[in-house]
């Protein structure tokens, strides 16, 4: 019998690696309108499933303590020091798949390449995925060090006393939102050295933190006179959710958009934001998108990708179908946790 033969028949599945994989990593995984995630973590393809990563300890870099630790006296041996600028930390990838397959039938009436179209999809359910991983590390206050970088609310963050947070008594003249922005950016820039910059800053916001942090009197008053014109005749973040692209000097602000449906097919629907109301996240993502397996950077979160959105498809001729396959084999890691701040709760 042909199917009992080892290797023929119909019972060996050869994959082939699509042209869709190019098209899903330029539509999805390196485009930064696609996804908001790609505006906030470093992307870093690797070679290997597990390695090591440099974790820059910023501290030695300004570390002064007393300027006899740096004097070479005339005619005496050249002091040594220690090189601890860098601790190596591990990571290991974990591998994620969805599937689909096509009828024959179906193939052969469709009018556009249903491949991609089905890979599309199932890239989307990826990078939801990746989005929910990565904030899953960057919302664990076990990740971050408590009054370091890790802030229970608003009030722990910049010292004051309130009952509703950075929405205490808004008016036009509060300055809770400014207090908020300012105090974050200054301690990123003292717990790095002033290795990062407030334009390397990226605030991190869900759309309800948006939409009610765009209603507040002070930052209404401050848009009106600074950037009011301006932005009303333009896109993006104010004609979406009412605020400024970047506010008090930082590089952006990100809204976090992604939704997760928490329900299975046929079941009573439940969805809601990835990131929760009141939560924001400053992160650091200096020189773009994409950096370089190896390399030292202060990006806040890098997603390690072995496989980047790899599509395959598999031709079953028993089953007058094609089978594909899409993988994402990935991990999201804080490389610089000092390039960063959590406030879990501004509102309080």
């Amino acid at each position: 019998m042909a199917d009992a033969n080892i290797g023929g028949g119909l019972n060996t599945f050869v994959p082939t690696f699509s042209e869709a994989t190019g098209l899903i990593q330029t539509e999805f995984t390196r485009n930064v309108k696609s996804f908001a995630l790609n505006r906030y973590t470093k992307l870093v393809p690797v070679s290997t499933v597990s390695g090591y990563y440099l974790k820059i300890n910023s501290d030695e870099a300004v570390r002064v303590v007393d300027e006899n630790d740096f004097r070479w006296a005339y005619g005496e041996d050249r002091p040594t020091g220690v090189n601890n600028d860098f601790d190596f930390a591990q990571f290991v990838t974990k591998r994620f798949e969805k599937g689909f397959h096509i009828p024959y039938e179906t193939a052969k009436v469709a009018a556009w390449d249903i491949v991609a179209q089905h890979a599309r999809s199932r890239a989307t359910q990826l990078m939801t995925l990746r989005t929910q991983r990565a904030l899953n590390v960057l919302t664990t206050a076990g990740n971050w060090t408590a009054n370091t970088n890790y802030f229970a609310d608003f009030d722990a963050l910049t010292g004051s006393t309130t009952t509703n947070g950075v929405y205490e008594s808004d008016s036009s003249t509060a300055t809770g939102v400014q207090k908020l922005f300012q105090t974050a950016v200054e301690k990123i820039m003292v717990n790095t050295g002033g290795a990062v910059q407030p334009s390397d800053i990226v605030c991190v916001m869900g759309p309800q933190t948006a939409h009610k942090l765009s209603q507040t009197a002070q930052l209404r008053e401050l848009i009106k006179y600074t950037q009011g014109v301006q932005l009303m005749q333009g896109q993006g973040n104010y004609s979406r959710y009412g605020l400024a692209p970047g506010l008090f000097g930082i590089g952006d602000i990100v809204i976090e958009d992604a939704v997760k449906v928490t329900n299975q097919k046929g079941a009573t629907r439940s969805a809601s934001y990835l990131l929760g109301l009141d939560k924001v996240l400053f992160v650091s993502r200096p020189q773009g998108l994409v950096g370089v397996e190896g390399g030292a950077n202060f990006a806040t979160i890098t997603n390690f990708v072995y496989e980047d959105m790899t599509v395959e498809t598999f031709d079953d001729p028993r089953n007058r179908r094609t089978v594909g396959s899409i993988v994402d084999n990935s991990v999201p890691e804080l490389t610089a946790p000092l390039a960063g701040i959590y406030v879990a709760n501004i509102g309080a």
